[in-house]
C-alpha cells in the first residue's frame, strides 16, 4: 500500500508539476511539500496547519482529500500520537475541541477527520501571508489615489490664483489721460480712484496683507492712494470705477469683481514708453 508522501509525489509527476510551481499554486513552502512527500510530518508547526495544508496540497493535487487526511490520523495513531486536538486559541482564532471521529470508512478501527473538517476548511484555506499581503495591496492603491487627487487639486488652485494675479486694467478710452497730481513717494507708487458712477471699493496691498481702503465712492469723486508692491482692487461695478496711474486711466475689467495690480510696474512702463 502506497504512502501519504508517495501518493502526493506520484500525483504531482503526473501532472508534469515541479515543487516550486505547487508551491506557487497553493500558497504552501516548497519544503513542506518536500516534506509531506518524503512521509514526513513533523514540520514544527501546529497540527492544525499541518492538516490544512495536507487537505489543500490533496486538493489541488485532485486527490481524495478525506482519504489522505484518515490515513494521516492513522500515520499519527501508529507513532503514538492522538488525531484530537486540544481546545485552545491560536493567532488569535478559537479552536473549539472536537468529539472523538465516530465514521469508520476503512475498517472498525479507522479514524476520521470529518468532524472537524469544515473548521480547519475555514481556518487554512487562507493563509496569513495571503491576507497580509491583500491588506498592503490595497493601501498602497489608496495611498497613490489620494496623492494623484491631491496633486490635481493643488494643480487647479495655483492656476487659479496664477491667472487672477496676471490682470491688468485695461485703458479707459473714455476718459482723457491727465497728468498725474501727485510724484510717486521714494518707496510707495501713487494712484487715483476715480468713481464713474456710485461705487464701493477695496483696496489691500498683497506685501503683507494690508488694507489700504475700504468705502463707498460717490459718483465723480476721485481719491489718491499710494502703494508698494501689487494690490488686489475689488469694486461692486467695473464700469463704475476707474484708476489712474502715472499719466494714464485705466477702467476695471468687465466681468470681474476684483482684480490684481502692480501699480509701480505699471508706471515704469509709461515711463519707459516715454
Amino acid at each position: 500500500m502506497q504512502s501519504i508522501g508517495e501518493r502526493l509525489e506520484e500525483a504531482r509527476k503526473r501532472k508534469g508539476i515541479t515543487v516550486r510551481e505547487a508551491a506557487e499554486a497553493t500558497k504552501i513552502r516548497g519544503d513542506y511539500i518536500n516534506s509531506f512527500e518524503s512521509n514526513t510530518f513533523k514540520i514544527n508547526i501546529p497540527d492544525i496547519y499541518t492538516r490544512g495544508f495536507l487537505r489543500s496540497y490533496a486538493s489541488y493535487l485532485k486527490l481524495n482529500v478525506d482519504k489522505i487526511i484518515t490515513d494521516y490520523n492513522a500515520h499519527l495513531l501508529g507513532e503514538g500520537k492522538s488525531p484530537r486536538r486540544d481546545s485552545r486559541e491560536f493567532f488569535g482564532r478559537l479552536e473549539l475541541q472536537q468529539t472523538p471521529p465516530t465514521d469508520e470508512p476503512n475498517g472498525a478501527n479507522a479514524p476520521s477527520d470529518h468532524n472537524f473538517k469544515s473548521a480547519t476548511d475555514a481556518t487554512e484555506s487562507v493563509s496569513i501571508l495571503e491576507k497580509l499581503n491583500l491588506e498592503k495591496d490595497v493601501a498602497i492603491k489608496i495611498a497613490i489615489a489620494g496623492t494623484l487627487a491631491l496633486a490635481v487639486i493643488i494643480t487647479l488652485v495655483w492656476g487659479i490664483l496664477a491667472f487672477m494675479g496676471s490682470e491688468e486694467p485695461s485703458a479707459d478710452t473714455s476718459l482723457t489721460p491727465t497728468p498725474a497730481t501727485t510724484s510717486p513717494a521714494a518707496n510707495a507708487t501713487t494712484f487715483t480712484l476715480i468713481a464713474n458712477d456710485d461705487v464701493r471699493v477695496g483696496i489691500r496691498q498683497i506685501t503683507g496683507d494690508i488694507p489700504i481702503f475700504e468705502a463707498p465712492l460717490p459718483q465723480g469723486v476721485e481719491k489718491e492712494l499710494a502703494a508698494t508692491g501689487s494690490i488686489r482692487v475689488t469694486y461692486s461695478d467695473a464700469a463704475a470705477l476707474s484708476i489712474r496711474i502715472g499719466t494714464e486711466t485705466y477702467q476695471m475689467v468687465q466681468g470681474k469683481t476684483s482684480i490684481r495690480i502692480t501699480p509701480s510696474d505699471i508706471f515704469k512702463k509709461q515711463a519707459g514708453a516715454n
